[in-house]
């Protein structure tokens, strides 16, 4: 396999010292794999699949992420794609298979989503959530944030009425969640894609599951311009783009005359 041909793109990595390429995956591996404590050891998997990687893939992965975080999708999505080849039939430090290249796919889903190529993402996330689905359980975090973005691939097909038992399924379990909690990205996004089919089917609870998901996303942004303003890290741009998405679909839902537009919040104004 080889990597995909590297580009010079217009985003400017704030990791990176220099604007090459070459120089760009180099800086974000490094950003990627280095400790997250000063002192700490790796990750005896992370120490494995460092062995295991070439520098090419390696900075390909690093790129990859890098790119999708800063919601360049359509520059990530080489990346990705490699990392999903590069990472198959992987095995862990205790020769179990390694989940890796389900995180790859999912963030490759994302992509994709990104740009609107919702057949290629149904495609790719149908056989992962199968495989995940068997290593873990219906309702472990990975499942679920897969399961919404399949959820809102279908939906961005014109496929409602398949969208909406998944992304009922997936806001079940993301209510049970202690790790995703109602002000989680992927909740709010669940919560008001929910919202949205139901204000397409005519359904009297649509305007409310809108309105408490908007109450959230207001708790959300309150939470990150604290963090910010203690020294924090801020919203990364793909972030933004999820709340974005998120407003998106409030918007509509919530009727203009009743108030409740989510452009016209708090929230849209910081997005």
């Amino acid at each position: 396999l080889e990597p995909p041909a590297r580009t010079v793109t217009r985003l400017t990595l704030r990791s990176c010292a220099s604007s090459t390429p070459t120089a760009m995956c180099d800086k974000a591996a490094l950003k990627l794999f280095t400790p997250r404590a000063s002192g700490a050891h790796p990750r005896p998997t992370d120490t494995l699949l460092l062995r295991k990687l070439s520098p090419d893939s390696m900075c390909d992965k690093a790129a990859g992420l890098e790119l999708l975080n800063n919601g360049a999708f359509s520059e990530a999505e080489p990346h990705l794609r490699f990392a999903i080849e590069q990472t198959a039939g992987q095995k862990n430090m205790h020769g179990w298979e390694n989940a890796e290249q389900f995180t790859w796919t999912r963030r490759f889903a994302e992509s994709l989503i990104g740009q609107g190529k919702f057949e290629e993402a149904t495609q790719c996330l149908k056989p992962a959530i199968k495989q995940l689905e068997k290593k873990y359980n219906a309702n472990d975090e990975d499942v679920l944030d897969c399961k919404y973005l399949l959820a809102e691939s279908l939906f961005g097909q014109g496929r409602e009425r398949d969208a909406e038992p998944i992304a009922d399924c997936v806001l079940e379990g993301l209510r049970g969640d202690l790790k995703r909690g109602p002000e989680h990205l992927t909740t709010l996004k669940c919560r008001a894609l929910c919202a949205l089919i139901e204000k397409q089917q005519s359904k009297s609870t649509a305007d409310g599951l809108a309105q408490s998901t908007l109450e959230s996303l207001e708790l959300y942004f309150e939470k990150a311009e604290i963090r910010e303003g203690a020294g924090g890290r801020k919203l990364t741009k793909s972030e933004r783009v999820s709340v974005e998405k998120v407003t998106g679909f409030l918007d509509q839902v919530l009727a203009p005359e009743a108030g409740g537009k989510a452009k016209d919040s708090h929230v849209g104004s910081k997005v």
